[in-house]
């Protein structure tokens, strides 16, 4: 298999975001300063920030809420 076909089986199963990530990556080492490049650089920053969110298990919102109020304003 040559180094094109596993680069293409490879991209044959990235999402669509991660496609968007990767052209942002390669389009900004060749210089591109096409309003596309903008574009997916901030395409690129907002997919770091999704991956930094994470599920934390047990989390109770409305007490947390409950106790902040409780805290700030003493209701």
């Amino acid at each position: 298999m040559s180094t094109r076909d596993i680069a293409y089986n490879i991209f044959q199963q990235l999402s669509e975001e991660q496609l968007k990530v990767f052209i942002a990556t390669f389009q900004s080492n060749y210089g591109d300063t096409s309003e596309t490049n903008v574009l997916t650089k901030k395409q690129q920053a907002f997919q770091r920030l999704k991956e930094m969110i994470h599920h934390i298990p047990d989390l109770d919102d409305e007490k947390e809420l409950a106790e902040y109020r409780e805290e700030k304003y003493g209701r």
